[in-house]
């Protein structure tokens, strides 16, 4: 069974409609990331909100990227929440990009998070 760790790249939206920058380094101990998952506090939020993102300098999402298509509701099981990647290499490698707000949450700030699934420790 393969060994999986989770990481977390929390992103701060202060204010609606914000468009906020991000970049992470992928843990250095981790070969593969293998999945992302991204939740936002208020569902509300999630829809209209966009989600650009680059692994190492290539692009995986583009701009604009509806980041409702990257997170799921509570009657989803916790295993079959991930968007599946298959083999972006982590070992270090910048994960960057841009999260826009859609502006239709109740409460600001808030923090959305990008999950990382891990694979395959060095």
């Amino acid at each position: 069974m393969p060994k999986f760790k989770f990481d977390i790249i929390k992103i701060p939206v202060a204010e609606a409609g914000q468009s906020v920058k991000f970049s992470a380094d992928a843990n250095k101990m981790y070969r593969w990331i293998e999945g992302l998952y991204i939740s936002i506090p208020e569902d509300k939020a999630v829809v209209g909100s966009t989600l650009e993102l680059k692994i190492a300098n290539e692009e995986i999402f583009p701009e604009d990227y509806e980041a409702k298509l990257l997170s799921s509701g509570q009657d989803c099981p916790p295993n079959e929440r991930f968007f599946d990647l298959i083999h972006e290499e982590a070992m270090g490698n910048r994960v960057e990009g841009r999260f826009v707000d859609s502006g239709k949450a109740d409460n600001y700030p808030y923090v959305a998070k990008l999950y990382l699934m891990l694979q395959e420790k060095k």
